[in-house]
């Protein structure tokens, strides 16, 4: 920690060591004080501050040599708190001598205690020298007791001047030293003195305060704040731009704000007019420059610098973004959710969990209904931008004009009936995520152009807006259009599908994956609560019919089912069932076969358990059998997959009820940790009397 060197200047030696002693014990901390006396004073010495005892001195003993740039302060002197109230209370209109060493210093004695309010009594000065008393017969000293008269009835001695708190003040502003710390050692201090304006000695600490609570809390922002005049001298630094810098406000605080822009080369002309966000590098770090004036009521005015960490200001940026996926914007499924007992679609799966681990473009084909939106948010779970907001859209939806003001944002103003303050786009709020973009091939040519300079130039533009802004999104695009074809009738430009179909993923219709019909129908089904068994009949109709909307139709029957039918609903009276164009004739097409059912299922029953009534309980032990003889985890989640892969649907909820309904029959043992669960010997009986 720097020290700053302080001479005290005084008539005496004496004077000046006992003024040293005052001041070094409330700020010998920040500052060396160094005694003078009038005669060993030459000018060469070099100082940070010069005190002189007083005017008077400074007068009689003028000119006095100083430093080219050296401050000079004069020293206001007080009493003692213990020294006032020995004469506070003397007797009115009673003589006391004031002695002193010299003229000087009994006017000023007297003056201060006039000031202190010590008006009751006569004050008659005295210093050595002096012949005629007036016969008076008391005196009063500052701590020079030896030069009383001899013969006094009585001498009270209030002890040495005390230099003012103001003073102390005064020092320490000189070197931007108010703050809480040196707050805290003056009302130690006041508390030992008193001051003849108690008024401003109150308006003094009011003032402290405000400053240590600007400076405090310019020292919480996360950006550097650099004060200095208009001679270029600084004045304050804050805790950020310290750290920036490299260096603490000791070494920064008195000196050219010129100096430390050449130290780590910096621009100087950003000294030298209004900026704002200007990028430059200090200590390997990118920063944003801002420079403005602030004028107070004098013709004074304070320079400010304000240095925004670029990587602080991204960081905060994301923080907000990511705070959209509280409004909805976040993936609601993963592929976990997808339901299938198909190759084919475990397959695709696989597909596309490799695809999520890269961040190209990806674009999926397929019908409507078929699922690309659930791809869609399960690529971006299994992504590394997971944590980060996955923003949908569907682009077929809404008119060229606003689709271009929802993707891209505008301006405060940028046309009639515009947000005041201007609205971030979708792109925007993707940022570090995942945009979907479904219906892509509906969008107009113009809106392609745009979307193009997005994928090449990872930037976007406001409606209305001059700058551009980065942005770190991947795509995901998504149609049921032939695009390839689009591409060969111009309708769609062939630079926008290449960039688009980086990666592509063809999604299967639901005719092409008929083995999972009856398990997404029992998953439907069981969502609604509906628990009858559907007929052969209906089952072989449902497998049979072609599903033209293929996954949303199949759940939009169901959702008929559960609300029509009473366990008693016929082929018939299925609602595809009126379509002839949609429902396949088994003489006019080669229906595939039904498909087998599992093995613990009787062909009457065939759809999954939620409607077909299978015990569960069976399942369940055979399962943990199984798991067992393999030496394999069987927990929840992993039962609720085995079931799903023998056509069983239940939710976790579902195997943790059965499970606790298993163990208080005493058909199995439930464990905590690797141990897991294993059959009782009830068990394994009630096993051998199922399969028999």
């Amino acid at each position: 920690m720097k020290r700053y060197n302080i001479a005290v200047l005084a008539g005496y030696a004496s004077t000046s060591s006992m003024l040293c002693s005052q001041l070094t014990a409330v700020l010998g901390r920040y500052m060396v004080f160094h005694p003078f006396s009038v005669d060993s004073w030459t000018g060469e010495q070099e100082m940070d501050l010069v005190l002189v005892s007083s005017h008077v001195l400074f007068v009689r003993h003028s000119p006095f040599q100083f430093h080219k740039q050296v401050d000079v302060l004069f020293i206001k002197r007080t009493l003692s708190r213990e020294g006032w109230d020995r004469i506070r209370e003397l007797p009115a209109g009673a003589q006391y001598l004031i002695v002193n060493d010299e003229r000087d210093s009994v006017v000023e004695t007297i003056s201060l205690l006039y000031e202190l309010g010590l008006r009751h009594v006569d004050l008659i000065p005295y210093y050595p020298g002096m012949q005629d008393a007036r016969s008076v017969s008391r005196a009063i000293t500052p701590g020079e007791g030896w030069l009383v008269p001899e013969g006094m009835e009585e001498a009270i001695d209030i002890g040495a001047r005390m230099v003012d708190i103001t003073t102390m003040v005064e020092i320490l502003t000189r070197f931007d030293l108010l703050n809480s710390e040196t707050r805290g050692l003056l009302d130690t201090y006041a508390k030992t003195i008193v001051t003849a304006n108690q008024g401003l000695q109150l308006t003094m600490h009011h003032l402290i305060d405000a400053k240590n609570l600007f400076e405090e809390t310019l020292n919480r922002v996360q950006d550097g704040v650099i004060t200095y005049d208009e001679k270029g001298v600084i004045r304050f630094v804050n805790h950020t731009a310290e750290q920036l810098l490299g260096v603490g406000i000791w070494e920064l605080s008195g000196r050219l704000v010129a100096e430390v822009f050449r130290k780590h080369h910096l621009d100087l002309r950003l000294l030298e007019e209004e900026t704002k966000d200007q990028l430059a590098t200090v200590n390997k770090q990118t920063v944003m420059v801002s420079r403005m004036s602030i004028r107070g009521q004098g013709s004074a005015a304070e320079r400010v610098l304000i240095l925004k960490i670029a990587e602080k200001v991204e960081e905060l940026e994301l923080k907000l973004r990511t705070q959209l996926r509280n409004n909805g914007h976040a993936s609601r499924f993963s592929f976990h959710d997808i339901i299938t007992c198909s190759d084919k679609m475990r397959r695709l799966i696989e597909r596309a969990a490799k695809m999520a681990n890269n961040d190209f473009s990806i674009l999926l084909l397929g019908e409507n209904g078929t699922g690309k939106e659930l791809f869609a948010h399960s690529i971006h779970q299994a992504s590394g931008r997971a944590r980060f907001p996955f923003v949908p859209i569907n682009c077929g939806a809404l008119p060229e004009n606003l689709l271009e003001s929802e993707l891209f944002g505008y301006e405060d103003g940028a046309f009639t009936g515009a947000r005041k303050g201007g609205k971030p786009g979708l792109f925007e709020q993707a940022h570090r995520g995942t945009i979907f973009l479904d219906e892509i091939g509906d969008i107009s040519p113009n809106m392609q152009i745009r979307l193009l300079r997005v994928l090449q130039q990872k930037e976007i533009l406001k409606i209305g807006g001059t700058k551009v802004l980065p942005i770190d999104v991947r795509v995901i695009a998504a149609t049921n259009r032939d695009l390839a074809a689009m591409v060969k009738a111009g309708t769609f430009r062939e630079d926008l599908y290449y960039r688009l179909k980086v990666l592509q993923l063809k999604l299967l219709p639901l005719r092409e994956r008929r083995e999972d019909i009856l398990l997404l129908a029992s998953y439907f089904l069981k969502r609604r609560g509906y628990t009858q068994s559907l007929c052969a009949e209906v089952q072989e109709a449902l497998v049979s019919y072609r599903w033209p909307g293929n996954i949303r139709e199949l759940e939009n029957t169901m959702e008929y089912v559960a609300i029509m039918s009473e366990g008693d609903l016929t082929a018939d009276e299925l609602p595809f069932m009126g379509d002839e164009e949609a429902a396949e004739e088994p003489a006019r097409h080669h229906r595939p076969p039904p498909p087998e059912p599992p093995a613990y299922l009787s062909p009457a029953h065939s759809l999954p358990a939620a409607c077909a009534g299978v015990e569960l309980d069976r399942l369940l032990l055979e399962l943990i059998l199984e798991a067992r003889r393999c030496s394999a985890p069987m927990g929840r989640r992993n039962m609720v997959n085995a079931a799903r892969e023998r056509g069983v649907l239940v939710t976790e909820s579902e195997v943790r009820l059965a499970m606790e309904e298993l163990r208080r029959k005493g058909l199995i043992i439930v464990r905590r940790g690797r141990a897991g669960c294993s059959l009782t010997a009830a068990g394994y009986e009630y096993m051998n009397d199922a399969i028999v």
